[in-house]
């Protein structure tokens, strides 16, 4: 969101409002998939409009996705820009901080000739 002048308390302020899939993971391997890379991203994912958005838009990226699906709410970040630059995060990680070691299957990492871990799980 990037609001068209300084947010008020209490006030409605006009804004540019953008709704789109992204996060640090699904970003690296959606522009690994379009510099021709094979990509896959592994993540616990929600049930909600979120998550199907996110797995939609990363399935035209052409990134395979692997993980469980478990009923619950997928990560959404919301981001409040400023006309200066600044800007400000508010996260919500879903189900995804919910992905536990067993869940994962070694076959997903062991044919990669590179690994990106995204620095939000390990918060």
């Amino acid at each position: 969101m990037l609001p068209d002048r300084k947010l008020a308390a209490d006030a409605d302020t006009p804004a540019t409002i953008r709704f789109a899939a992204g996060g640090q993971a699904a970003n690296v391997a959606a522009w690994a998939s379009a510099l021709g890379a094979r990509s896959r991203l592994i993540c616990k994912r929600g049930t909600d409009q979120a998550s199907r958005l996110a797995g939609g838009e990363l399935a035209r990226h052409g990134v395979e996705i692997c993980g469980p699906v478990v009923e619950g709410r997928g990560g959404v970040v919301v981001s409040l820009r400023e006309s200066t630059g600044g800007r400000t995060m508010a996260s919500d990680r879903g189900v995804a901080s919910l992905l536990a070691p067993e869940e994962i299957d070694p076959g997903w990492i062991e044919p990669c000739d590179v690994l990106h871990v995204s620095g939000y799980c390990l918060l």
